[in-house]
């Protein structure tokens, strides 16, 4: 079944609310949130907003992600190091990763403040957790107040900490609970790059926990009273310098990226070529005529030149079928982010290359040589409406799936097999270790790839480590806070790759993975795609799948090109591979998998449902939300809950975390498909642990359908 466009939109758009711009933050406090100083205000940051937080005092080093999900909801990831005495693990320090949810109900409106209201440390062990209700408003254009109530540490009532519960679970029955206090700020626009705040806080710094002990964060505030400067420079970058109660000082750093603030926001992309309008009949009979189709030279010829020109675009023209009325090309796109990018500026090169009687033009989409999608255009409609909106060349297309091969379809030369290969450097970083604080590892990655036929390939990556902090170690000692295995103890006692719950260690052992001098090969596969119904994708790896594991991934998607529903599943029989990273294989291997159902709502979001077993046996269910911009960034969080009981699990209770993923050419301006991407956790546990298996088919398979194509379809005509 084909549909327009348009009808996708107006499926899309159905649920979409306008509501009013909020109130934007002038700064960020050192919890990660748009606040004071350590207190939080009503503010929000602009909508899709990234950012982090570097804060360092005598009270806390604290590390914040946070993520402006909706125009009035942040969410933060929080990791914390907090260097104390009277600390009941004798250690010094207290590490406490937390997450937050902030809530603007309704923004400024007349005499009527924004307000907000918030969730601190709610699915951390509390050594922050509190709550609070806060109003802000403009007194003046340079001046704003903020005033609310607090609970927990915000009323200075540190709320009693479960010194054997391992986090990760809202303690509900606290929230809004006991006595609230008063706490307020004041900031002063001093100008467009300097702003001062003062803020009133009934914080004390102190951390209790059940066996009585408590500890204290520093020295006890003089006074209530906050002070601090904040200094932007740049479009993203805040430096601040504050006082505590007037005696402990503090720095901040912070950097906010906004995904609809590119760099360059036009990019820096070559013009597309102009759609060539057709000679009137008298001037080309045989070309209008079709008579031309009876020659057998006639489309090698064409073929040839079009391939050559959108080779010049960054694609490929897989194959063709011409006829005397009707073209249809199969093209790979290698550059464009927007798949309707690539679309469009097929559909130009179309005009120019074809004779006057082709009027439908029909350009399918293909990831790994395999068929996703096919939109239908008028060659009148793209003649007649290539210097109008975007909008109404959508309303006069189709999109339908691709047929797996149509008759006529003529591959084009040369195209297989095909050998790809890049040298580049690599970068991991650790920002949530806790005993690490900031961690990295840098070297040189070679990476290549060889397209046998169409749908079967070949990868490989070779890396080298040049240098980092980042060393080889095994897990943590039971008890011994800080304390790891050595390489050699680990490696001696097979008794040590389960938990002492008797979970296997399935990813608690991944720093055995890191840190080695030698080169390692963190990937060599071979994959098999093919598109063998309607609607119906699979997919077939075998080898080194990735740096921990190797064996067999299979996998089948049913998604059809027009609907935001999608249904999958995969198998999967895996060894454990040896921490060399080479071709040897430890003792543990596993038959794990999942049945998966997708959903893309409005406004770019995707949810994913994956239910099955995962790498250390144990049985659940995975929920992710995406978030996803028409310029590519996607942003999203995962939670992760099996039947796994929390002390089996360790500290954090489940698996969750937050996901990333930036197109280079955001950041460049320069057309290209490559990303920059990471998964932020807090802790690595060998629970809800998922194999890493480059090319699933979701991600492959959804960029030219429907919901995805026309986010990305104003940019059609670029």
């Amino acid at each position: 079944m084909a549909t327009t466009l348009p009808a996708a939109l107006v499926i899309g758009s159905a649920t979409s609310v306008a509501v009013a711009d909020p109130m934007l933050a002038r700064n960020m406090s050192s919890f990660g949130t748009p606040g004071g100083i350590d207190t939080p205000t009503a503010e929000t940051l602009p909508d899709g907003t990234l950012s982090g937080t570097i804060s360092y005092s005598d009270y806390a080093r604290r590390a914040n992600v946070s993520f402006q999900a909706l125009p009035g909801l942040t969410a933060v990831l929080r990791y914390a190091r907090v260097d104390g005495i009277n600390d009941y693990r004798n250690d010094g320090y207290i590490s406490d990763r937390s997450f937050d949810l902030h809530y603007q109900i309704f923004d400024e409106q007349g005499w009527r403040p924004a307000v907000a209201v918030g969730l601190r440390d709610f699915l951390g062990t509390g050594v922050y957790s509190g709550e609070y209700i806060v109003a802000s408003r403009n007194i003046t254009p340079t001046i704003r107040a903020s005033a609310g109530l607090g609970w927990g540490t915000l009323a200075g009532k540190n709320r009693v900490i479960d010194v054997d519960d391992e986090g990760g679970t809202p303690n509900v029955e606290d929230w809004f609970s006991g006595s609230p206090k008063p706490f307020g700020s004041i900031s002063w626009q001093v100008n467009d790059r300097l702003s001062l705040v003062a803020e009133y806080s009934n914080d004390e710094y102190v951390a209790s926990y059940s066996n009585g002990r408590v500890y204290q964060q520093g020295e006890e505030p003089d006074s209530n009273l906050n002070l601090a400067a904040y200094y932007k420079f740049g479009r993203a970058y805040e430096v601040g310098l504050y006082t505590i109660g007037g005696k402990t000082f503090g720095a901040q750093f912070s950097v906010a990226l906004n995904p609809r603030e590119a760099p360059y926001p036009s990019g820096l992309e070559k013009a597309p070529a102009p759609v060539r309008t057709r000679p009137a009949p008298a001037a080309d009979p045989e070309g209008w005529s079709g008579s031309w189709s009876q020659d057998p030279t006639a489309q090698p010829a064409i073929q040839t030149a079009l391939a050559d020109a959108l080779a010049d675009e960054g694609q490929i023209l897989e194959s063709m079928a011409l006829s005397a009325n009707r073209a249809e090309v199969r093209i790979r796109n290698q550059r464009y982010v927007n798949q309707a990018e690539a679309v469009g500026r097929t559909a130009r090169l179309m005009t120019r290359a074809l004779p006057p009687s082709v009027e439908t033009l029909v350009i399918t989409s293909t990831a790994e040589g395999v068929p996703t999608s096919s939109v239908t255009l008028s060659r009148s409609d793209v003649e007649r409406l290539e210097n109008t909106e975007a909008g109404r060349i959508a309303a006069a297309s189709t999109i339908a799936d691709a047929a797996p091969s149509p008759a006529g379809l003529v591959r084009s030369p040369d195209i297989y097999p095909r050998f790809r290969w890049s040298v580049k450097p690599y970068l991991d970083l650790g920002i949530f270790s806790a005993e690490d604080g900031l961690t990295y590892q840098v070297g040189g990655e070679a990476r290549a790839s060889y397209e046998i036929v169409p749908g079967l390939e070949l990868t490989g990556a070779l890396r080298q480590r040049a240098f980092g902090n980042i060393d080889q170690r095994g897990p943590g000692i039971p008890g011994e806070r800080g304390e790891h295995y050595t390489p050699q103890e680990y490696l001696a006692d097979p008794g040590l790759e389960t938990t002492p719950e008797g979970v296997p260690r399935v990813r608690s052992d991944t720093r055995m993975y890191t840190g080695n001098t030698d080169p390692v090969i963190p990937e060599l596969t071979l994959a098999w795609y093919a598109k063998p119904a309607q609607n119906v994708y699979t997919r077939v790896t075998t080898g080194l799948l990735e740096r921990a594991y190797g064996g067999v991934s299979a996998e089948v998607l049913w998604k059809p090109a027009d609907s935001a529903f999608g249904f999958g599943a995969e198998i999967n029989r895996v060894k454990k591979r040896d921490f060399d990273q080479l071709f040897s294989f430890r003792d543990y291997e596993v038959t794990m998998g999942h049945v998966s159902a997708y959903y893309e709502f409005s406004q770019g979001f995707t949810a994913q449902l994956d239910v099955g077993k995962y790498l250390a046996g144990d049985k659940g269910a995975t929920l992710t939300l995406t978030r996803e911009f028409a310029n590519g960034w996607q942003i999203g969080a995962f939670v992760t809950k099996t039947d796994l009981s929390a002390e089996e699990f360790g500290e954090g209770s489940f698996d969750k975390g937050i996901t990333l993923s930036i197109p280079l050419a955001w950041a460049t301006g320069q057309p290209s498909r490559e990303r920059a991407t990471t998964t932020l956790r807090s802790l690595s546990r060998d629970g809800g642990a998922q194999l890493n298996v480059n090319g699933r088919l979701y991600d492959r398979v959804r960029d030219s359908h429907s919901v995805k194509l026309y986010q990305g379809w104003g940019r059609f005509w670029r």
